[in-house]
C-alpha cells in the first residue's frame, strides 16, 4: 500500500480521489483475486458492522489504519455487541477503541478475562463466542497494521478484466436488501410473463 496523500477531516487517511483509485487495485483475498474494495468492505464490516465510518469509505478506513494506527487506535469502532463482555472490559457503548483492549500492566485484556475464576471457568470465559469474535476483530487489525492482511496479486495469477472489477465494486456498494428486492422483482416479472403467455395459449386453443 502506497503511503499516499494524508487527508480527510480530523482522522488521517487518503482523500476520496486516492481511495477511488486504490479501490481498484487487485489483491488476493479469501483465496481469490478481487479489487481492494472487496477486502476493505469485508474488513470494516467485520470490525465495525458497516461499510463506511464517519463519512469515510472502507478503503479510506483501511488506508487510515495502515498509515496511522497510532491515531486510529483511539477511534471507537470495534463492535462489541455482547453487553456482558462490555461490562467485563469496562467499555461504554457498543463500540470499543483498539487502545481500550490493551493495558500497560496486563497486556492484552482478553487474556486476563476471568483471572479470578477457577481454571475451567476461566477457560470457558475466554473460549466463549463473544470473546472469540472480538479476538478475531483485533487480529484483523493487527495483521493490517503489520502489513500482513493485504496480499497483492502475484503475476502468475490471472488479473480480473476491468469490467469485472467495476461490477464487483458496484455489487459491493449496493445494499443487500436492494439485491433481494431486484431478484424478487425479476422473479415476479418472469412469473407474470409465463402466466400471461399461458393464458394466451389457452385462449387460442379455445377458439
Amino acid at each position: 500500500m502506497s503511503t499516499a496523500t494524508i487527508s480527510a477531516r480530523s482522522i488521517p487517511t487518503i482523500n476520496a480521489e486516492k481511495a477511488h483509485e486504490a479501490a481498484r487495485q487487485q489483491v488476493v483475498w479469501r483465496n481469490r483475486v478481487c479489487p481492494l474494495a472487496t477486502l476493505a468492505n469485508d474488513f470494516l464490516e467485520s470490525i465495525y458492522g458497516k461499510t463506511s465510518y464517519k463519512g469515510l469509505s472502507s478503503v479510506q478506513v483501511l488506508y487510515g489504519w495502515h498509515l496511522r494506527p497510532d491515531v486510529w487506535k483511539d477511534e471507537p469502532m470495534i463492535l462489541v455487541p455482547d453487553l456482558n463482555l462490555r461490562k467485563q472490559l469496562g467499555i461504554e457503548g457498543e463500540y470499543a477503541k483498539f487502545s481500550e483492549l490493551f493495558d500497560d500492566t496486563l497486556g492484552y485484556r482478553l487474556n486476563s478475562l476471568g483471572a479470578d475464576l477457577p481454571e475451567k471457568m476461566r477457560q470457558m470465559v475466554r473460549e466463549s463466542a463473544p470473546v472469540i469474535e472480538l479476538d478475531e476483530k483485533v487480529g484483523m487489525i493487527i495483521l493490517l497494521t503489520q502489513g500482513k492482511l493485504i496480499t497483492p496479486r502475484p503475476e502468475k495469477m490471472e488479473p480480473l478484466c476491468p469490467w469485472r472489477v467495476e461490477a464487483e465494486i458496484l455489487y459491493n456498494d449496493v445494499p443487500f436488501y436492494m439485491i433481494l428486492l431486484s431478484v424478487g422483482l425479476f422473479v415476479l416479472i418472469i412469473l407474470i410473463y409465463r402466466f400471461i403467455r399461458k393464458r394466451g395459449v389457452m385462449g387460442r386453443r379455445s377458439l
